[in-house]
């Protein structure tokens, strides 16, 4: 009963919260958002220093970093789609004036976190060495950094010295790459820009990055939603700290994805499929799109799905050539990632149990139930992409929203869901704000609580308790939203 009295009295607090918040001005809670989403790009800044390497893990004070990011995260999904619900009655001259803060306040978030150290995350060394071992003329995915670091060769050696502390703390240094060709190409580009620099590479970051708030705004005008929605998506906290404070390439994928469903929008599917290569390049789970891409509006065309087809298949095939030739064995980072890459789930170790006990008869190995577990997901997924593109597309809103369906299914059913993985869906929610994935804003920050439970040799604690405090109200608040059987109010 006292757990249910401070639910309660939580949840009227926070109702009362966002009621006060609505008596004020129009004007005054937009200036204060957009000094809110500035003021989080600077605390990150100044409190990354407390996790640079010369700090032990168990010093660093990621309790704190946990707290501020869920704070983040519940004060964007209690406020701004509130705050755009209020505002969408404005005039021309005051929209603007509002998106012009929503664009400056976004940007200064990012541009801030240029000076930040990346906390808890090193992904993006091993984003710099790909890029040097690319302009050097090598195939990345033939050379795993523990290789280079060992190695005779004069290139890979001269490479290895000129990365420096950055070769040596990449993780997992025996793989070789998992990142697909074009996000290859900007690790490349940040190289070129400014060899084994974390600002060059966040500069390519913000490049695309930028490119995906022009085509949010797009798809927006194209479906009839006020732009004010894309302020769900540039002042989205995870989208803010993931790409410039821990440096995720996963502002390299979301573009091309944008641009391939605006072109599809377009009834131009050979564009289309086009673009959802690249995307595919960056990033292989797109590829699920690819029904819904070549699934055309208006009247079926036979000669533009077979040329779609093709033209995804060439350039997919073209990627995967230099994949192949670096040899798919047991250092491959996509063999690893495939068969082994599991955290952060509170569902997938459950599906493991399921099926270990449904093929218990079978006495099977953990891998291969693993892998039969990864490859019921997989299809589900794959089913999924083609059922919501069987009926004809009526319009753009209707693309746009069969699409988030199965990037949303995506993010919930992978057996890894790292925070940098939401940003996939980020975009999304400037047209299907579901509360559910909302609130994923304020709960995936709780995965950089294993930092702490490992640092103190309990990780059982992450892995029994937070993953399903993490995802239990993200499954909760979309069940009762599909139980509504409406997008209720937000999706207007």
């Amino acid at each position: 009963m006292r757990a249910q009295a401070r639910l309660l009295l939580i949840g009227s607090s926070a109702t009362e919260f966002v009621d006060k918040s609505a008596s004020i001005p129009l004007a005054i809670r937009w200036v204060l958002g957009g000094l809110v989403v500035t003021a989080f790009g600077v605390t990150l800044t100044l409190f990354s220093s407390r996790f640079g390497y010369a700090n032990d893990v168990s010093e660093m004070p990621i309790l704190w970093l946990v707290a501020g990011l869920v704070l983040a995260g519940l004060i964007y999904c209690l406020c701004l789609p509130q705050l755009v619900l209020d505002s969408l009655a404005c005039d021309f001259r005051e929209s603007r004036l509002i998106m012009v803060g929503i664009v400056a306040a976004g940007l200064a978030a990012r541009l801030v976190l240029f000076a930040s150290e990346p906390m808890l995350e090193d992904d993006y060394q091993r984003y710099l060495f790909d890029g040097a071992v690319t302009v050097s003329g090598n195939n990345p995915y033939a050379i795993a950094p523990a290789d280079a670091l060992a190695s005779g060769d004069e290139t890979l050696g001269r490479l290895a010295q000129e990365g420096g502390p950055a070769v040596r703390r990449i993780n997992h240094p025996d793989l070789k790459t998992v990142y697909p060709p074009v996000a290859q190409a900007a690790f490349a580009l940040a190289y070129l820009i400014k060899p084994w620099s974390l600002a060059a590479w966040r500069s390519v970051l913000l490049l695309f990055d930028l490119a995906s708030l022009t085509l949010v705004l797009l798809l927006l005008r194209e479906v009839g939603r006020s732009p004010l929605w894309s302020a769900l998506y540039w002042w989205n906290p995870v989208v803010i700290k993931e790409l410039f404070n821990s440096a995720h390439m996963e502002a390299v994928v979301v573009p091309f994805v944008l641009l391939a469903l605006w072109l599809a929008m377009r009834s131009r599917p050979v564009a289309a499929a086009l673009s959802l290569a690249f995307a595919v390049g960056a990033k292989i789970w797109p590829v699920l799109l690819l029904p819904l891409i070549v699934r055309q509006r208006g009247d079926f065309n036979t000669g533009k799905f077979v040329c779609s087809i093709v033209v995804f298949g060439a350039i997919v095939t073209l990627w995967a050539i230099p994949i192949w030739l670096g040899g798919l064995d047991q250092q491959s980072g996509f063999v690893a990632y495939l068969s082994s890459w599991q955290t952060n789930s509170a569902l997938f170790p459950a599906l493991e149990r399921a099926v270990a006990t449904g093929l218990g008869w079978m006495a099977l190995p953990s891998e291969t139930v693993s892998l039969v577990t990864r490859g019921i997901i997989a299809l589900c997924l794959v089913v999924l992409a083609v059922l919501v593109s069987l009926k004809p597309i009526e319009t753009p809103d209707d693309l746009i929203g069969r699409a988030s369906l199965v990037v949303g299914a995506l993010v919930l059913l992978s057996p890894a869901q790292f925070p940098w993985y939401a940003v996939w869906f980020a975009p999304f929610l400037a047209f299907r704000p579901w509360t559910g994935f909302l609130l994923l804003s304020a709960t995936i920050p709780l995965y950089y609580a294993d930092f702490y439970f490992l640092s103190r040799d309990r990780p059982e604690i992450f892995e029994d308790v937070v993953v399903w405090i993490i995802w239990v109200p993200v499954w909760a608040a979309l069940a009762f939203e599909a139980l509504r059987k409406g997008r209720g109010p937000l999706s207007n």
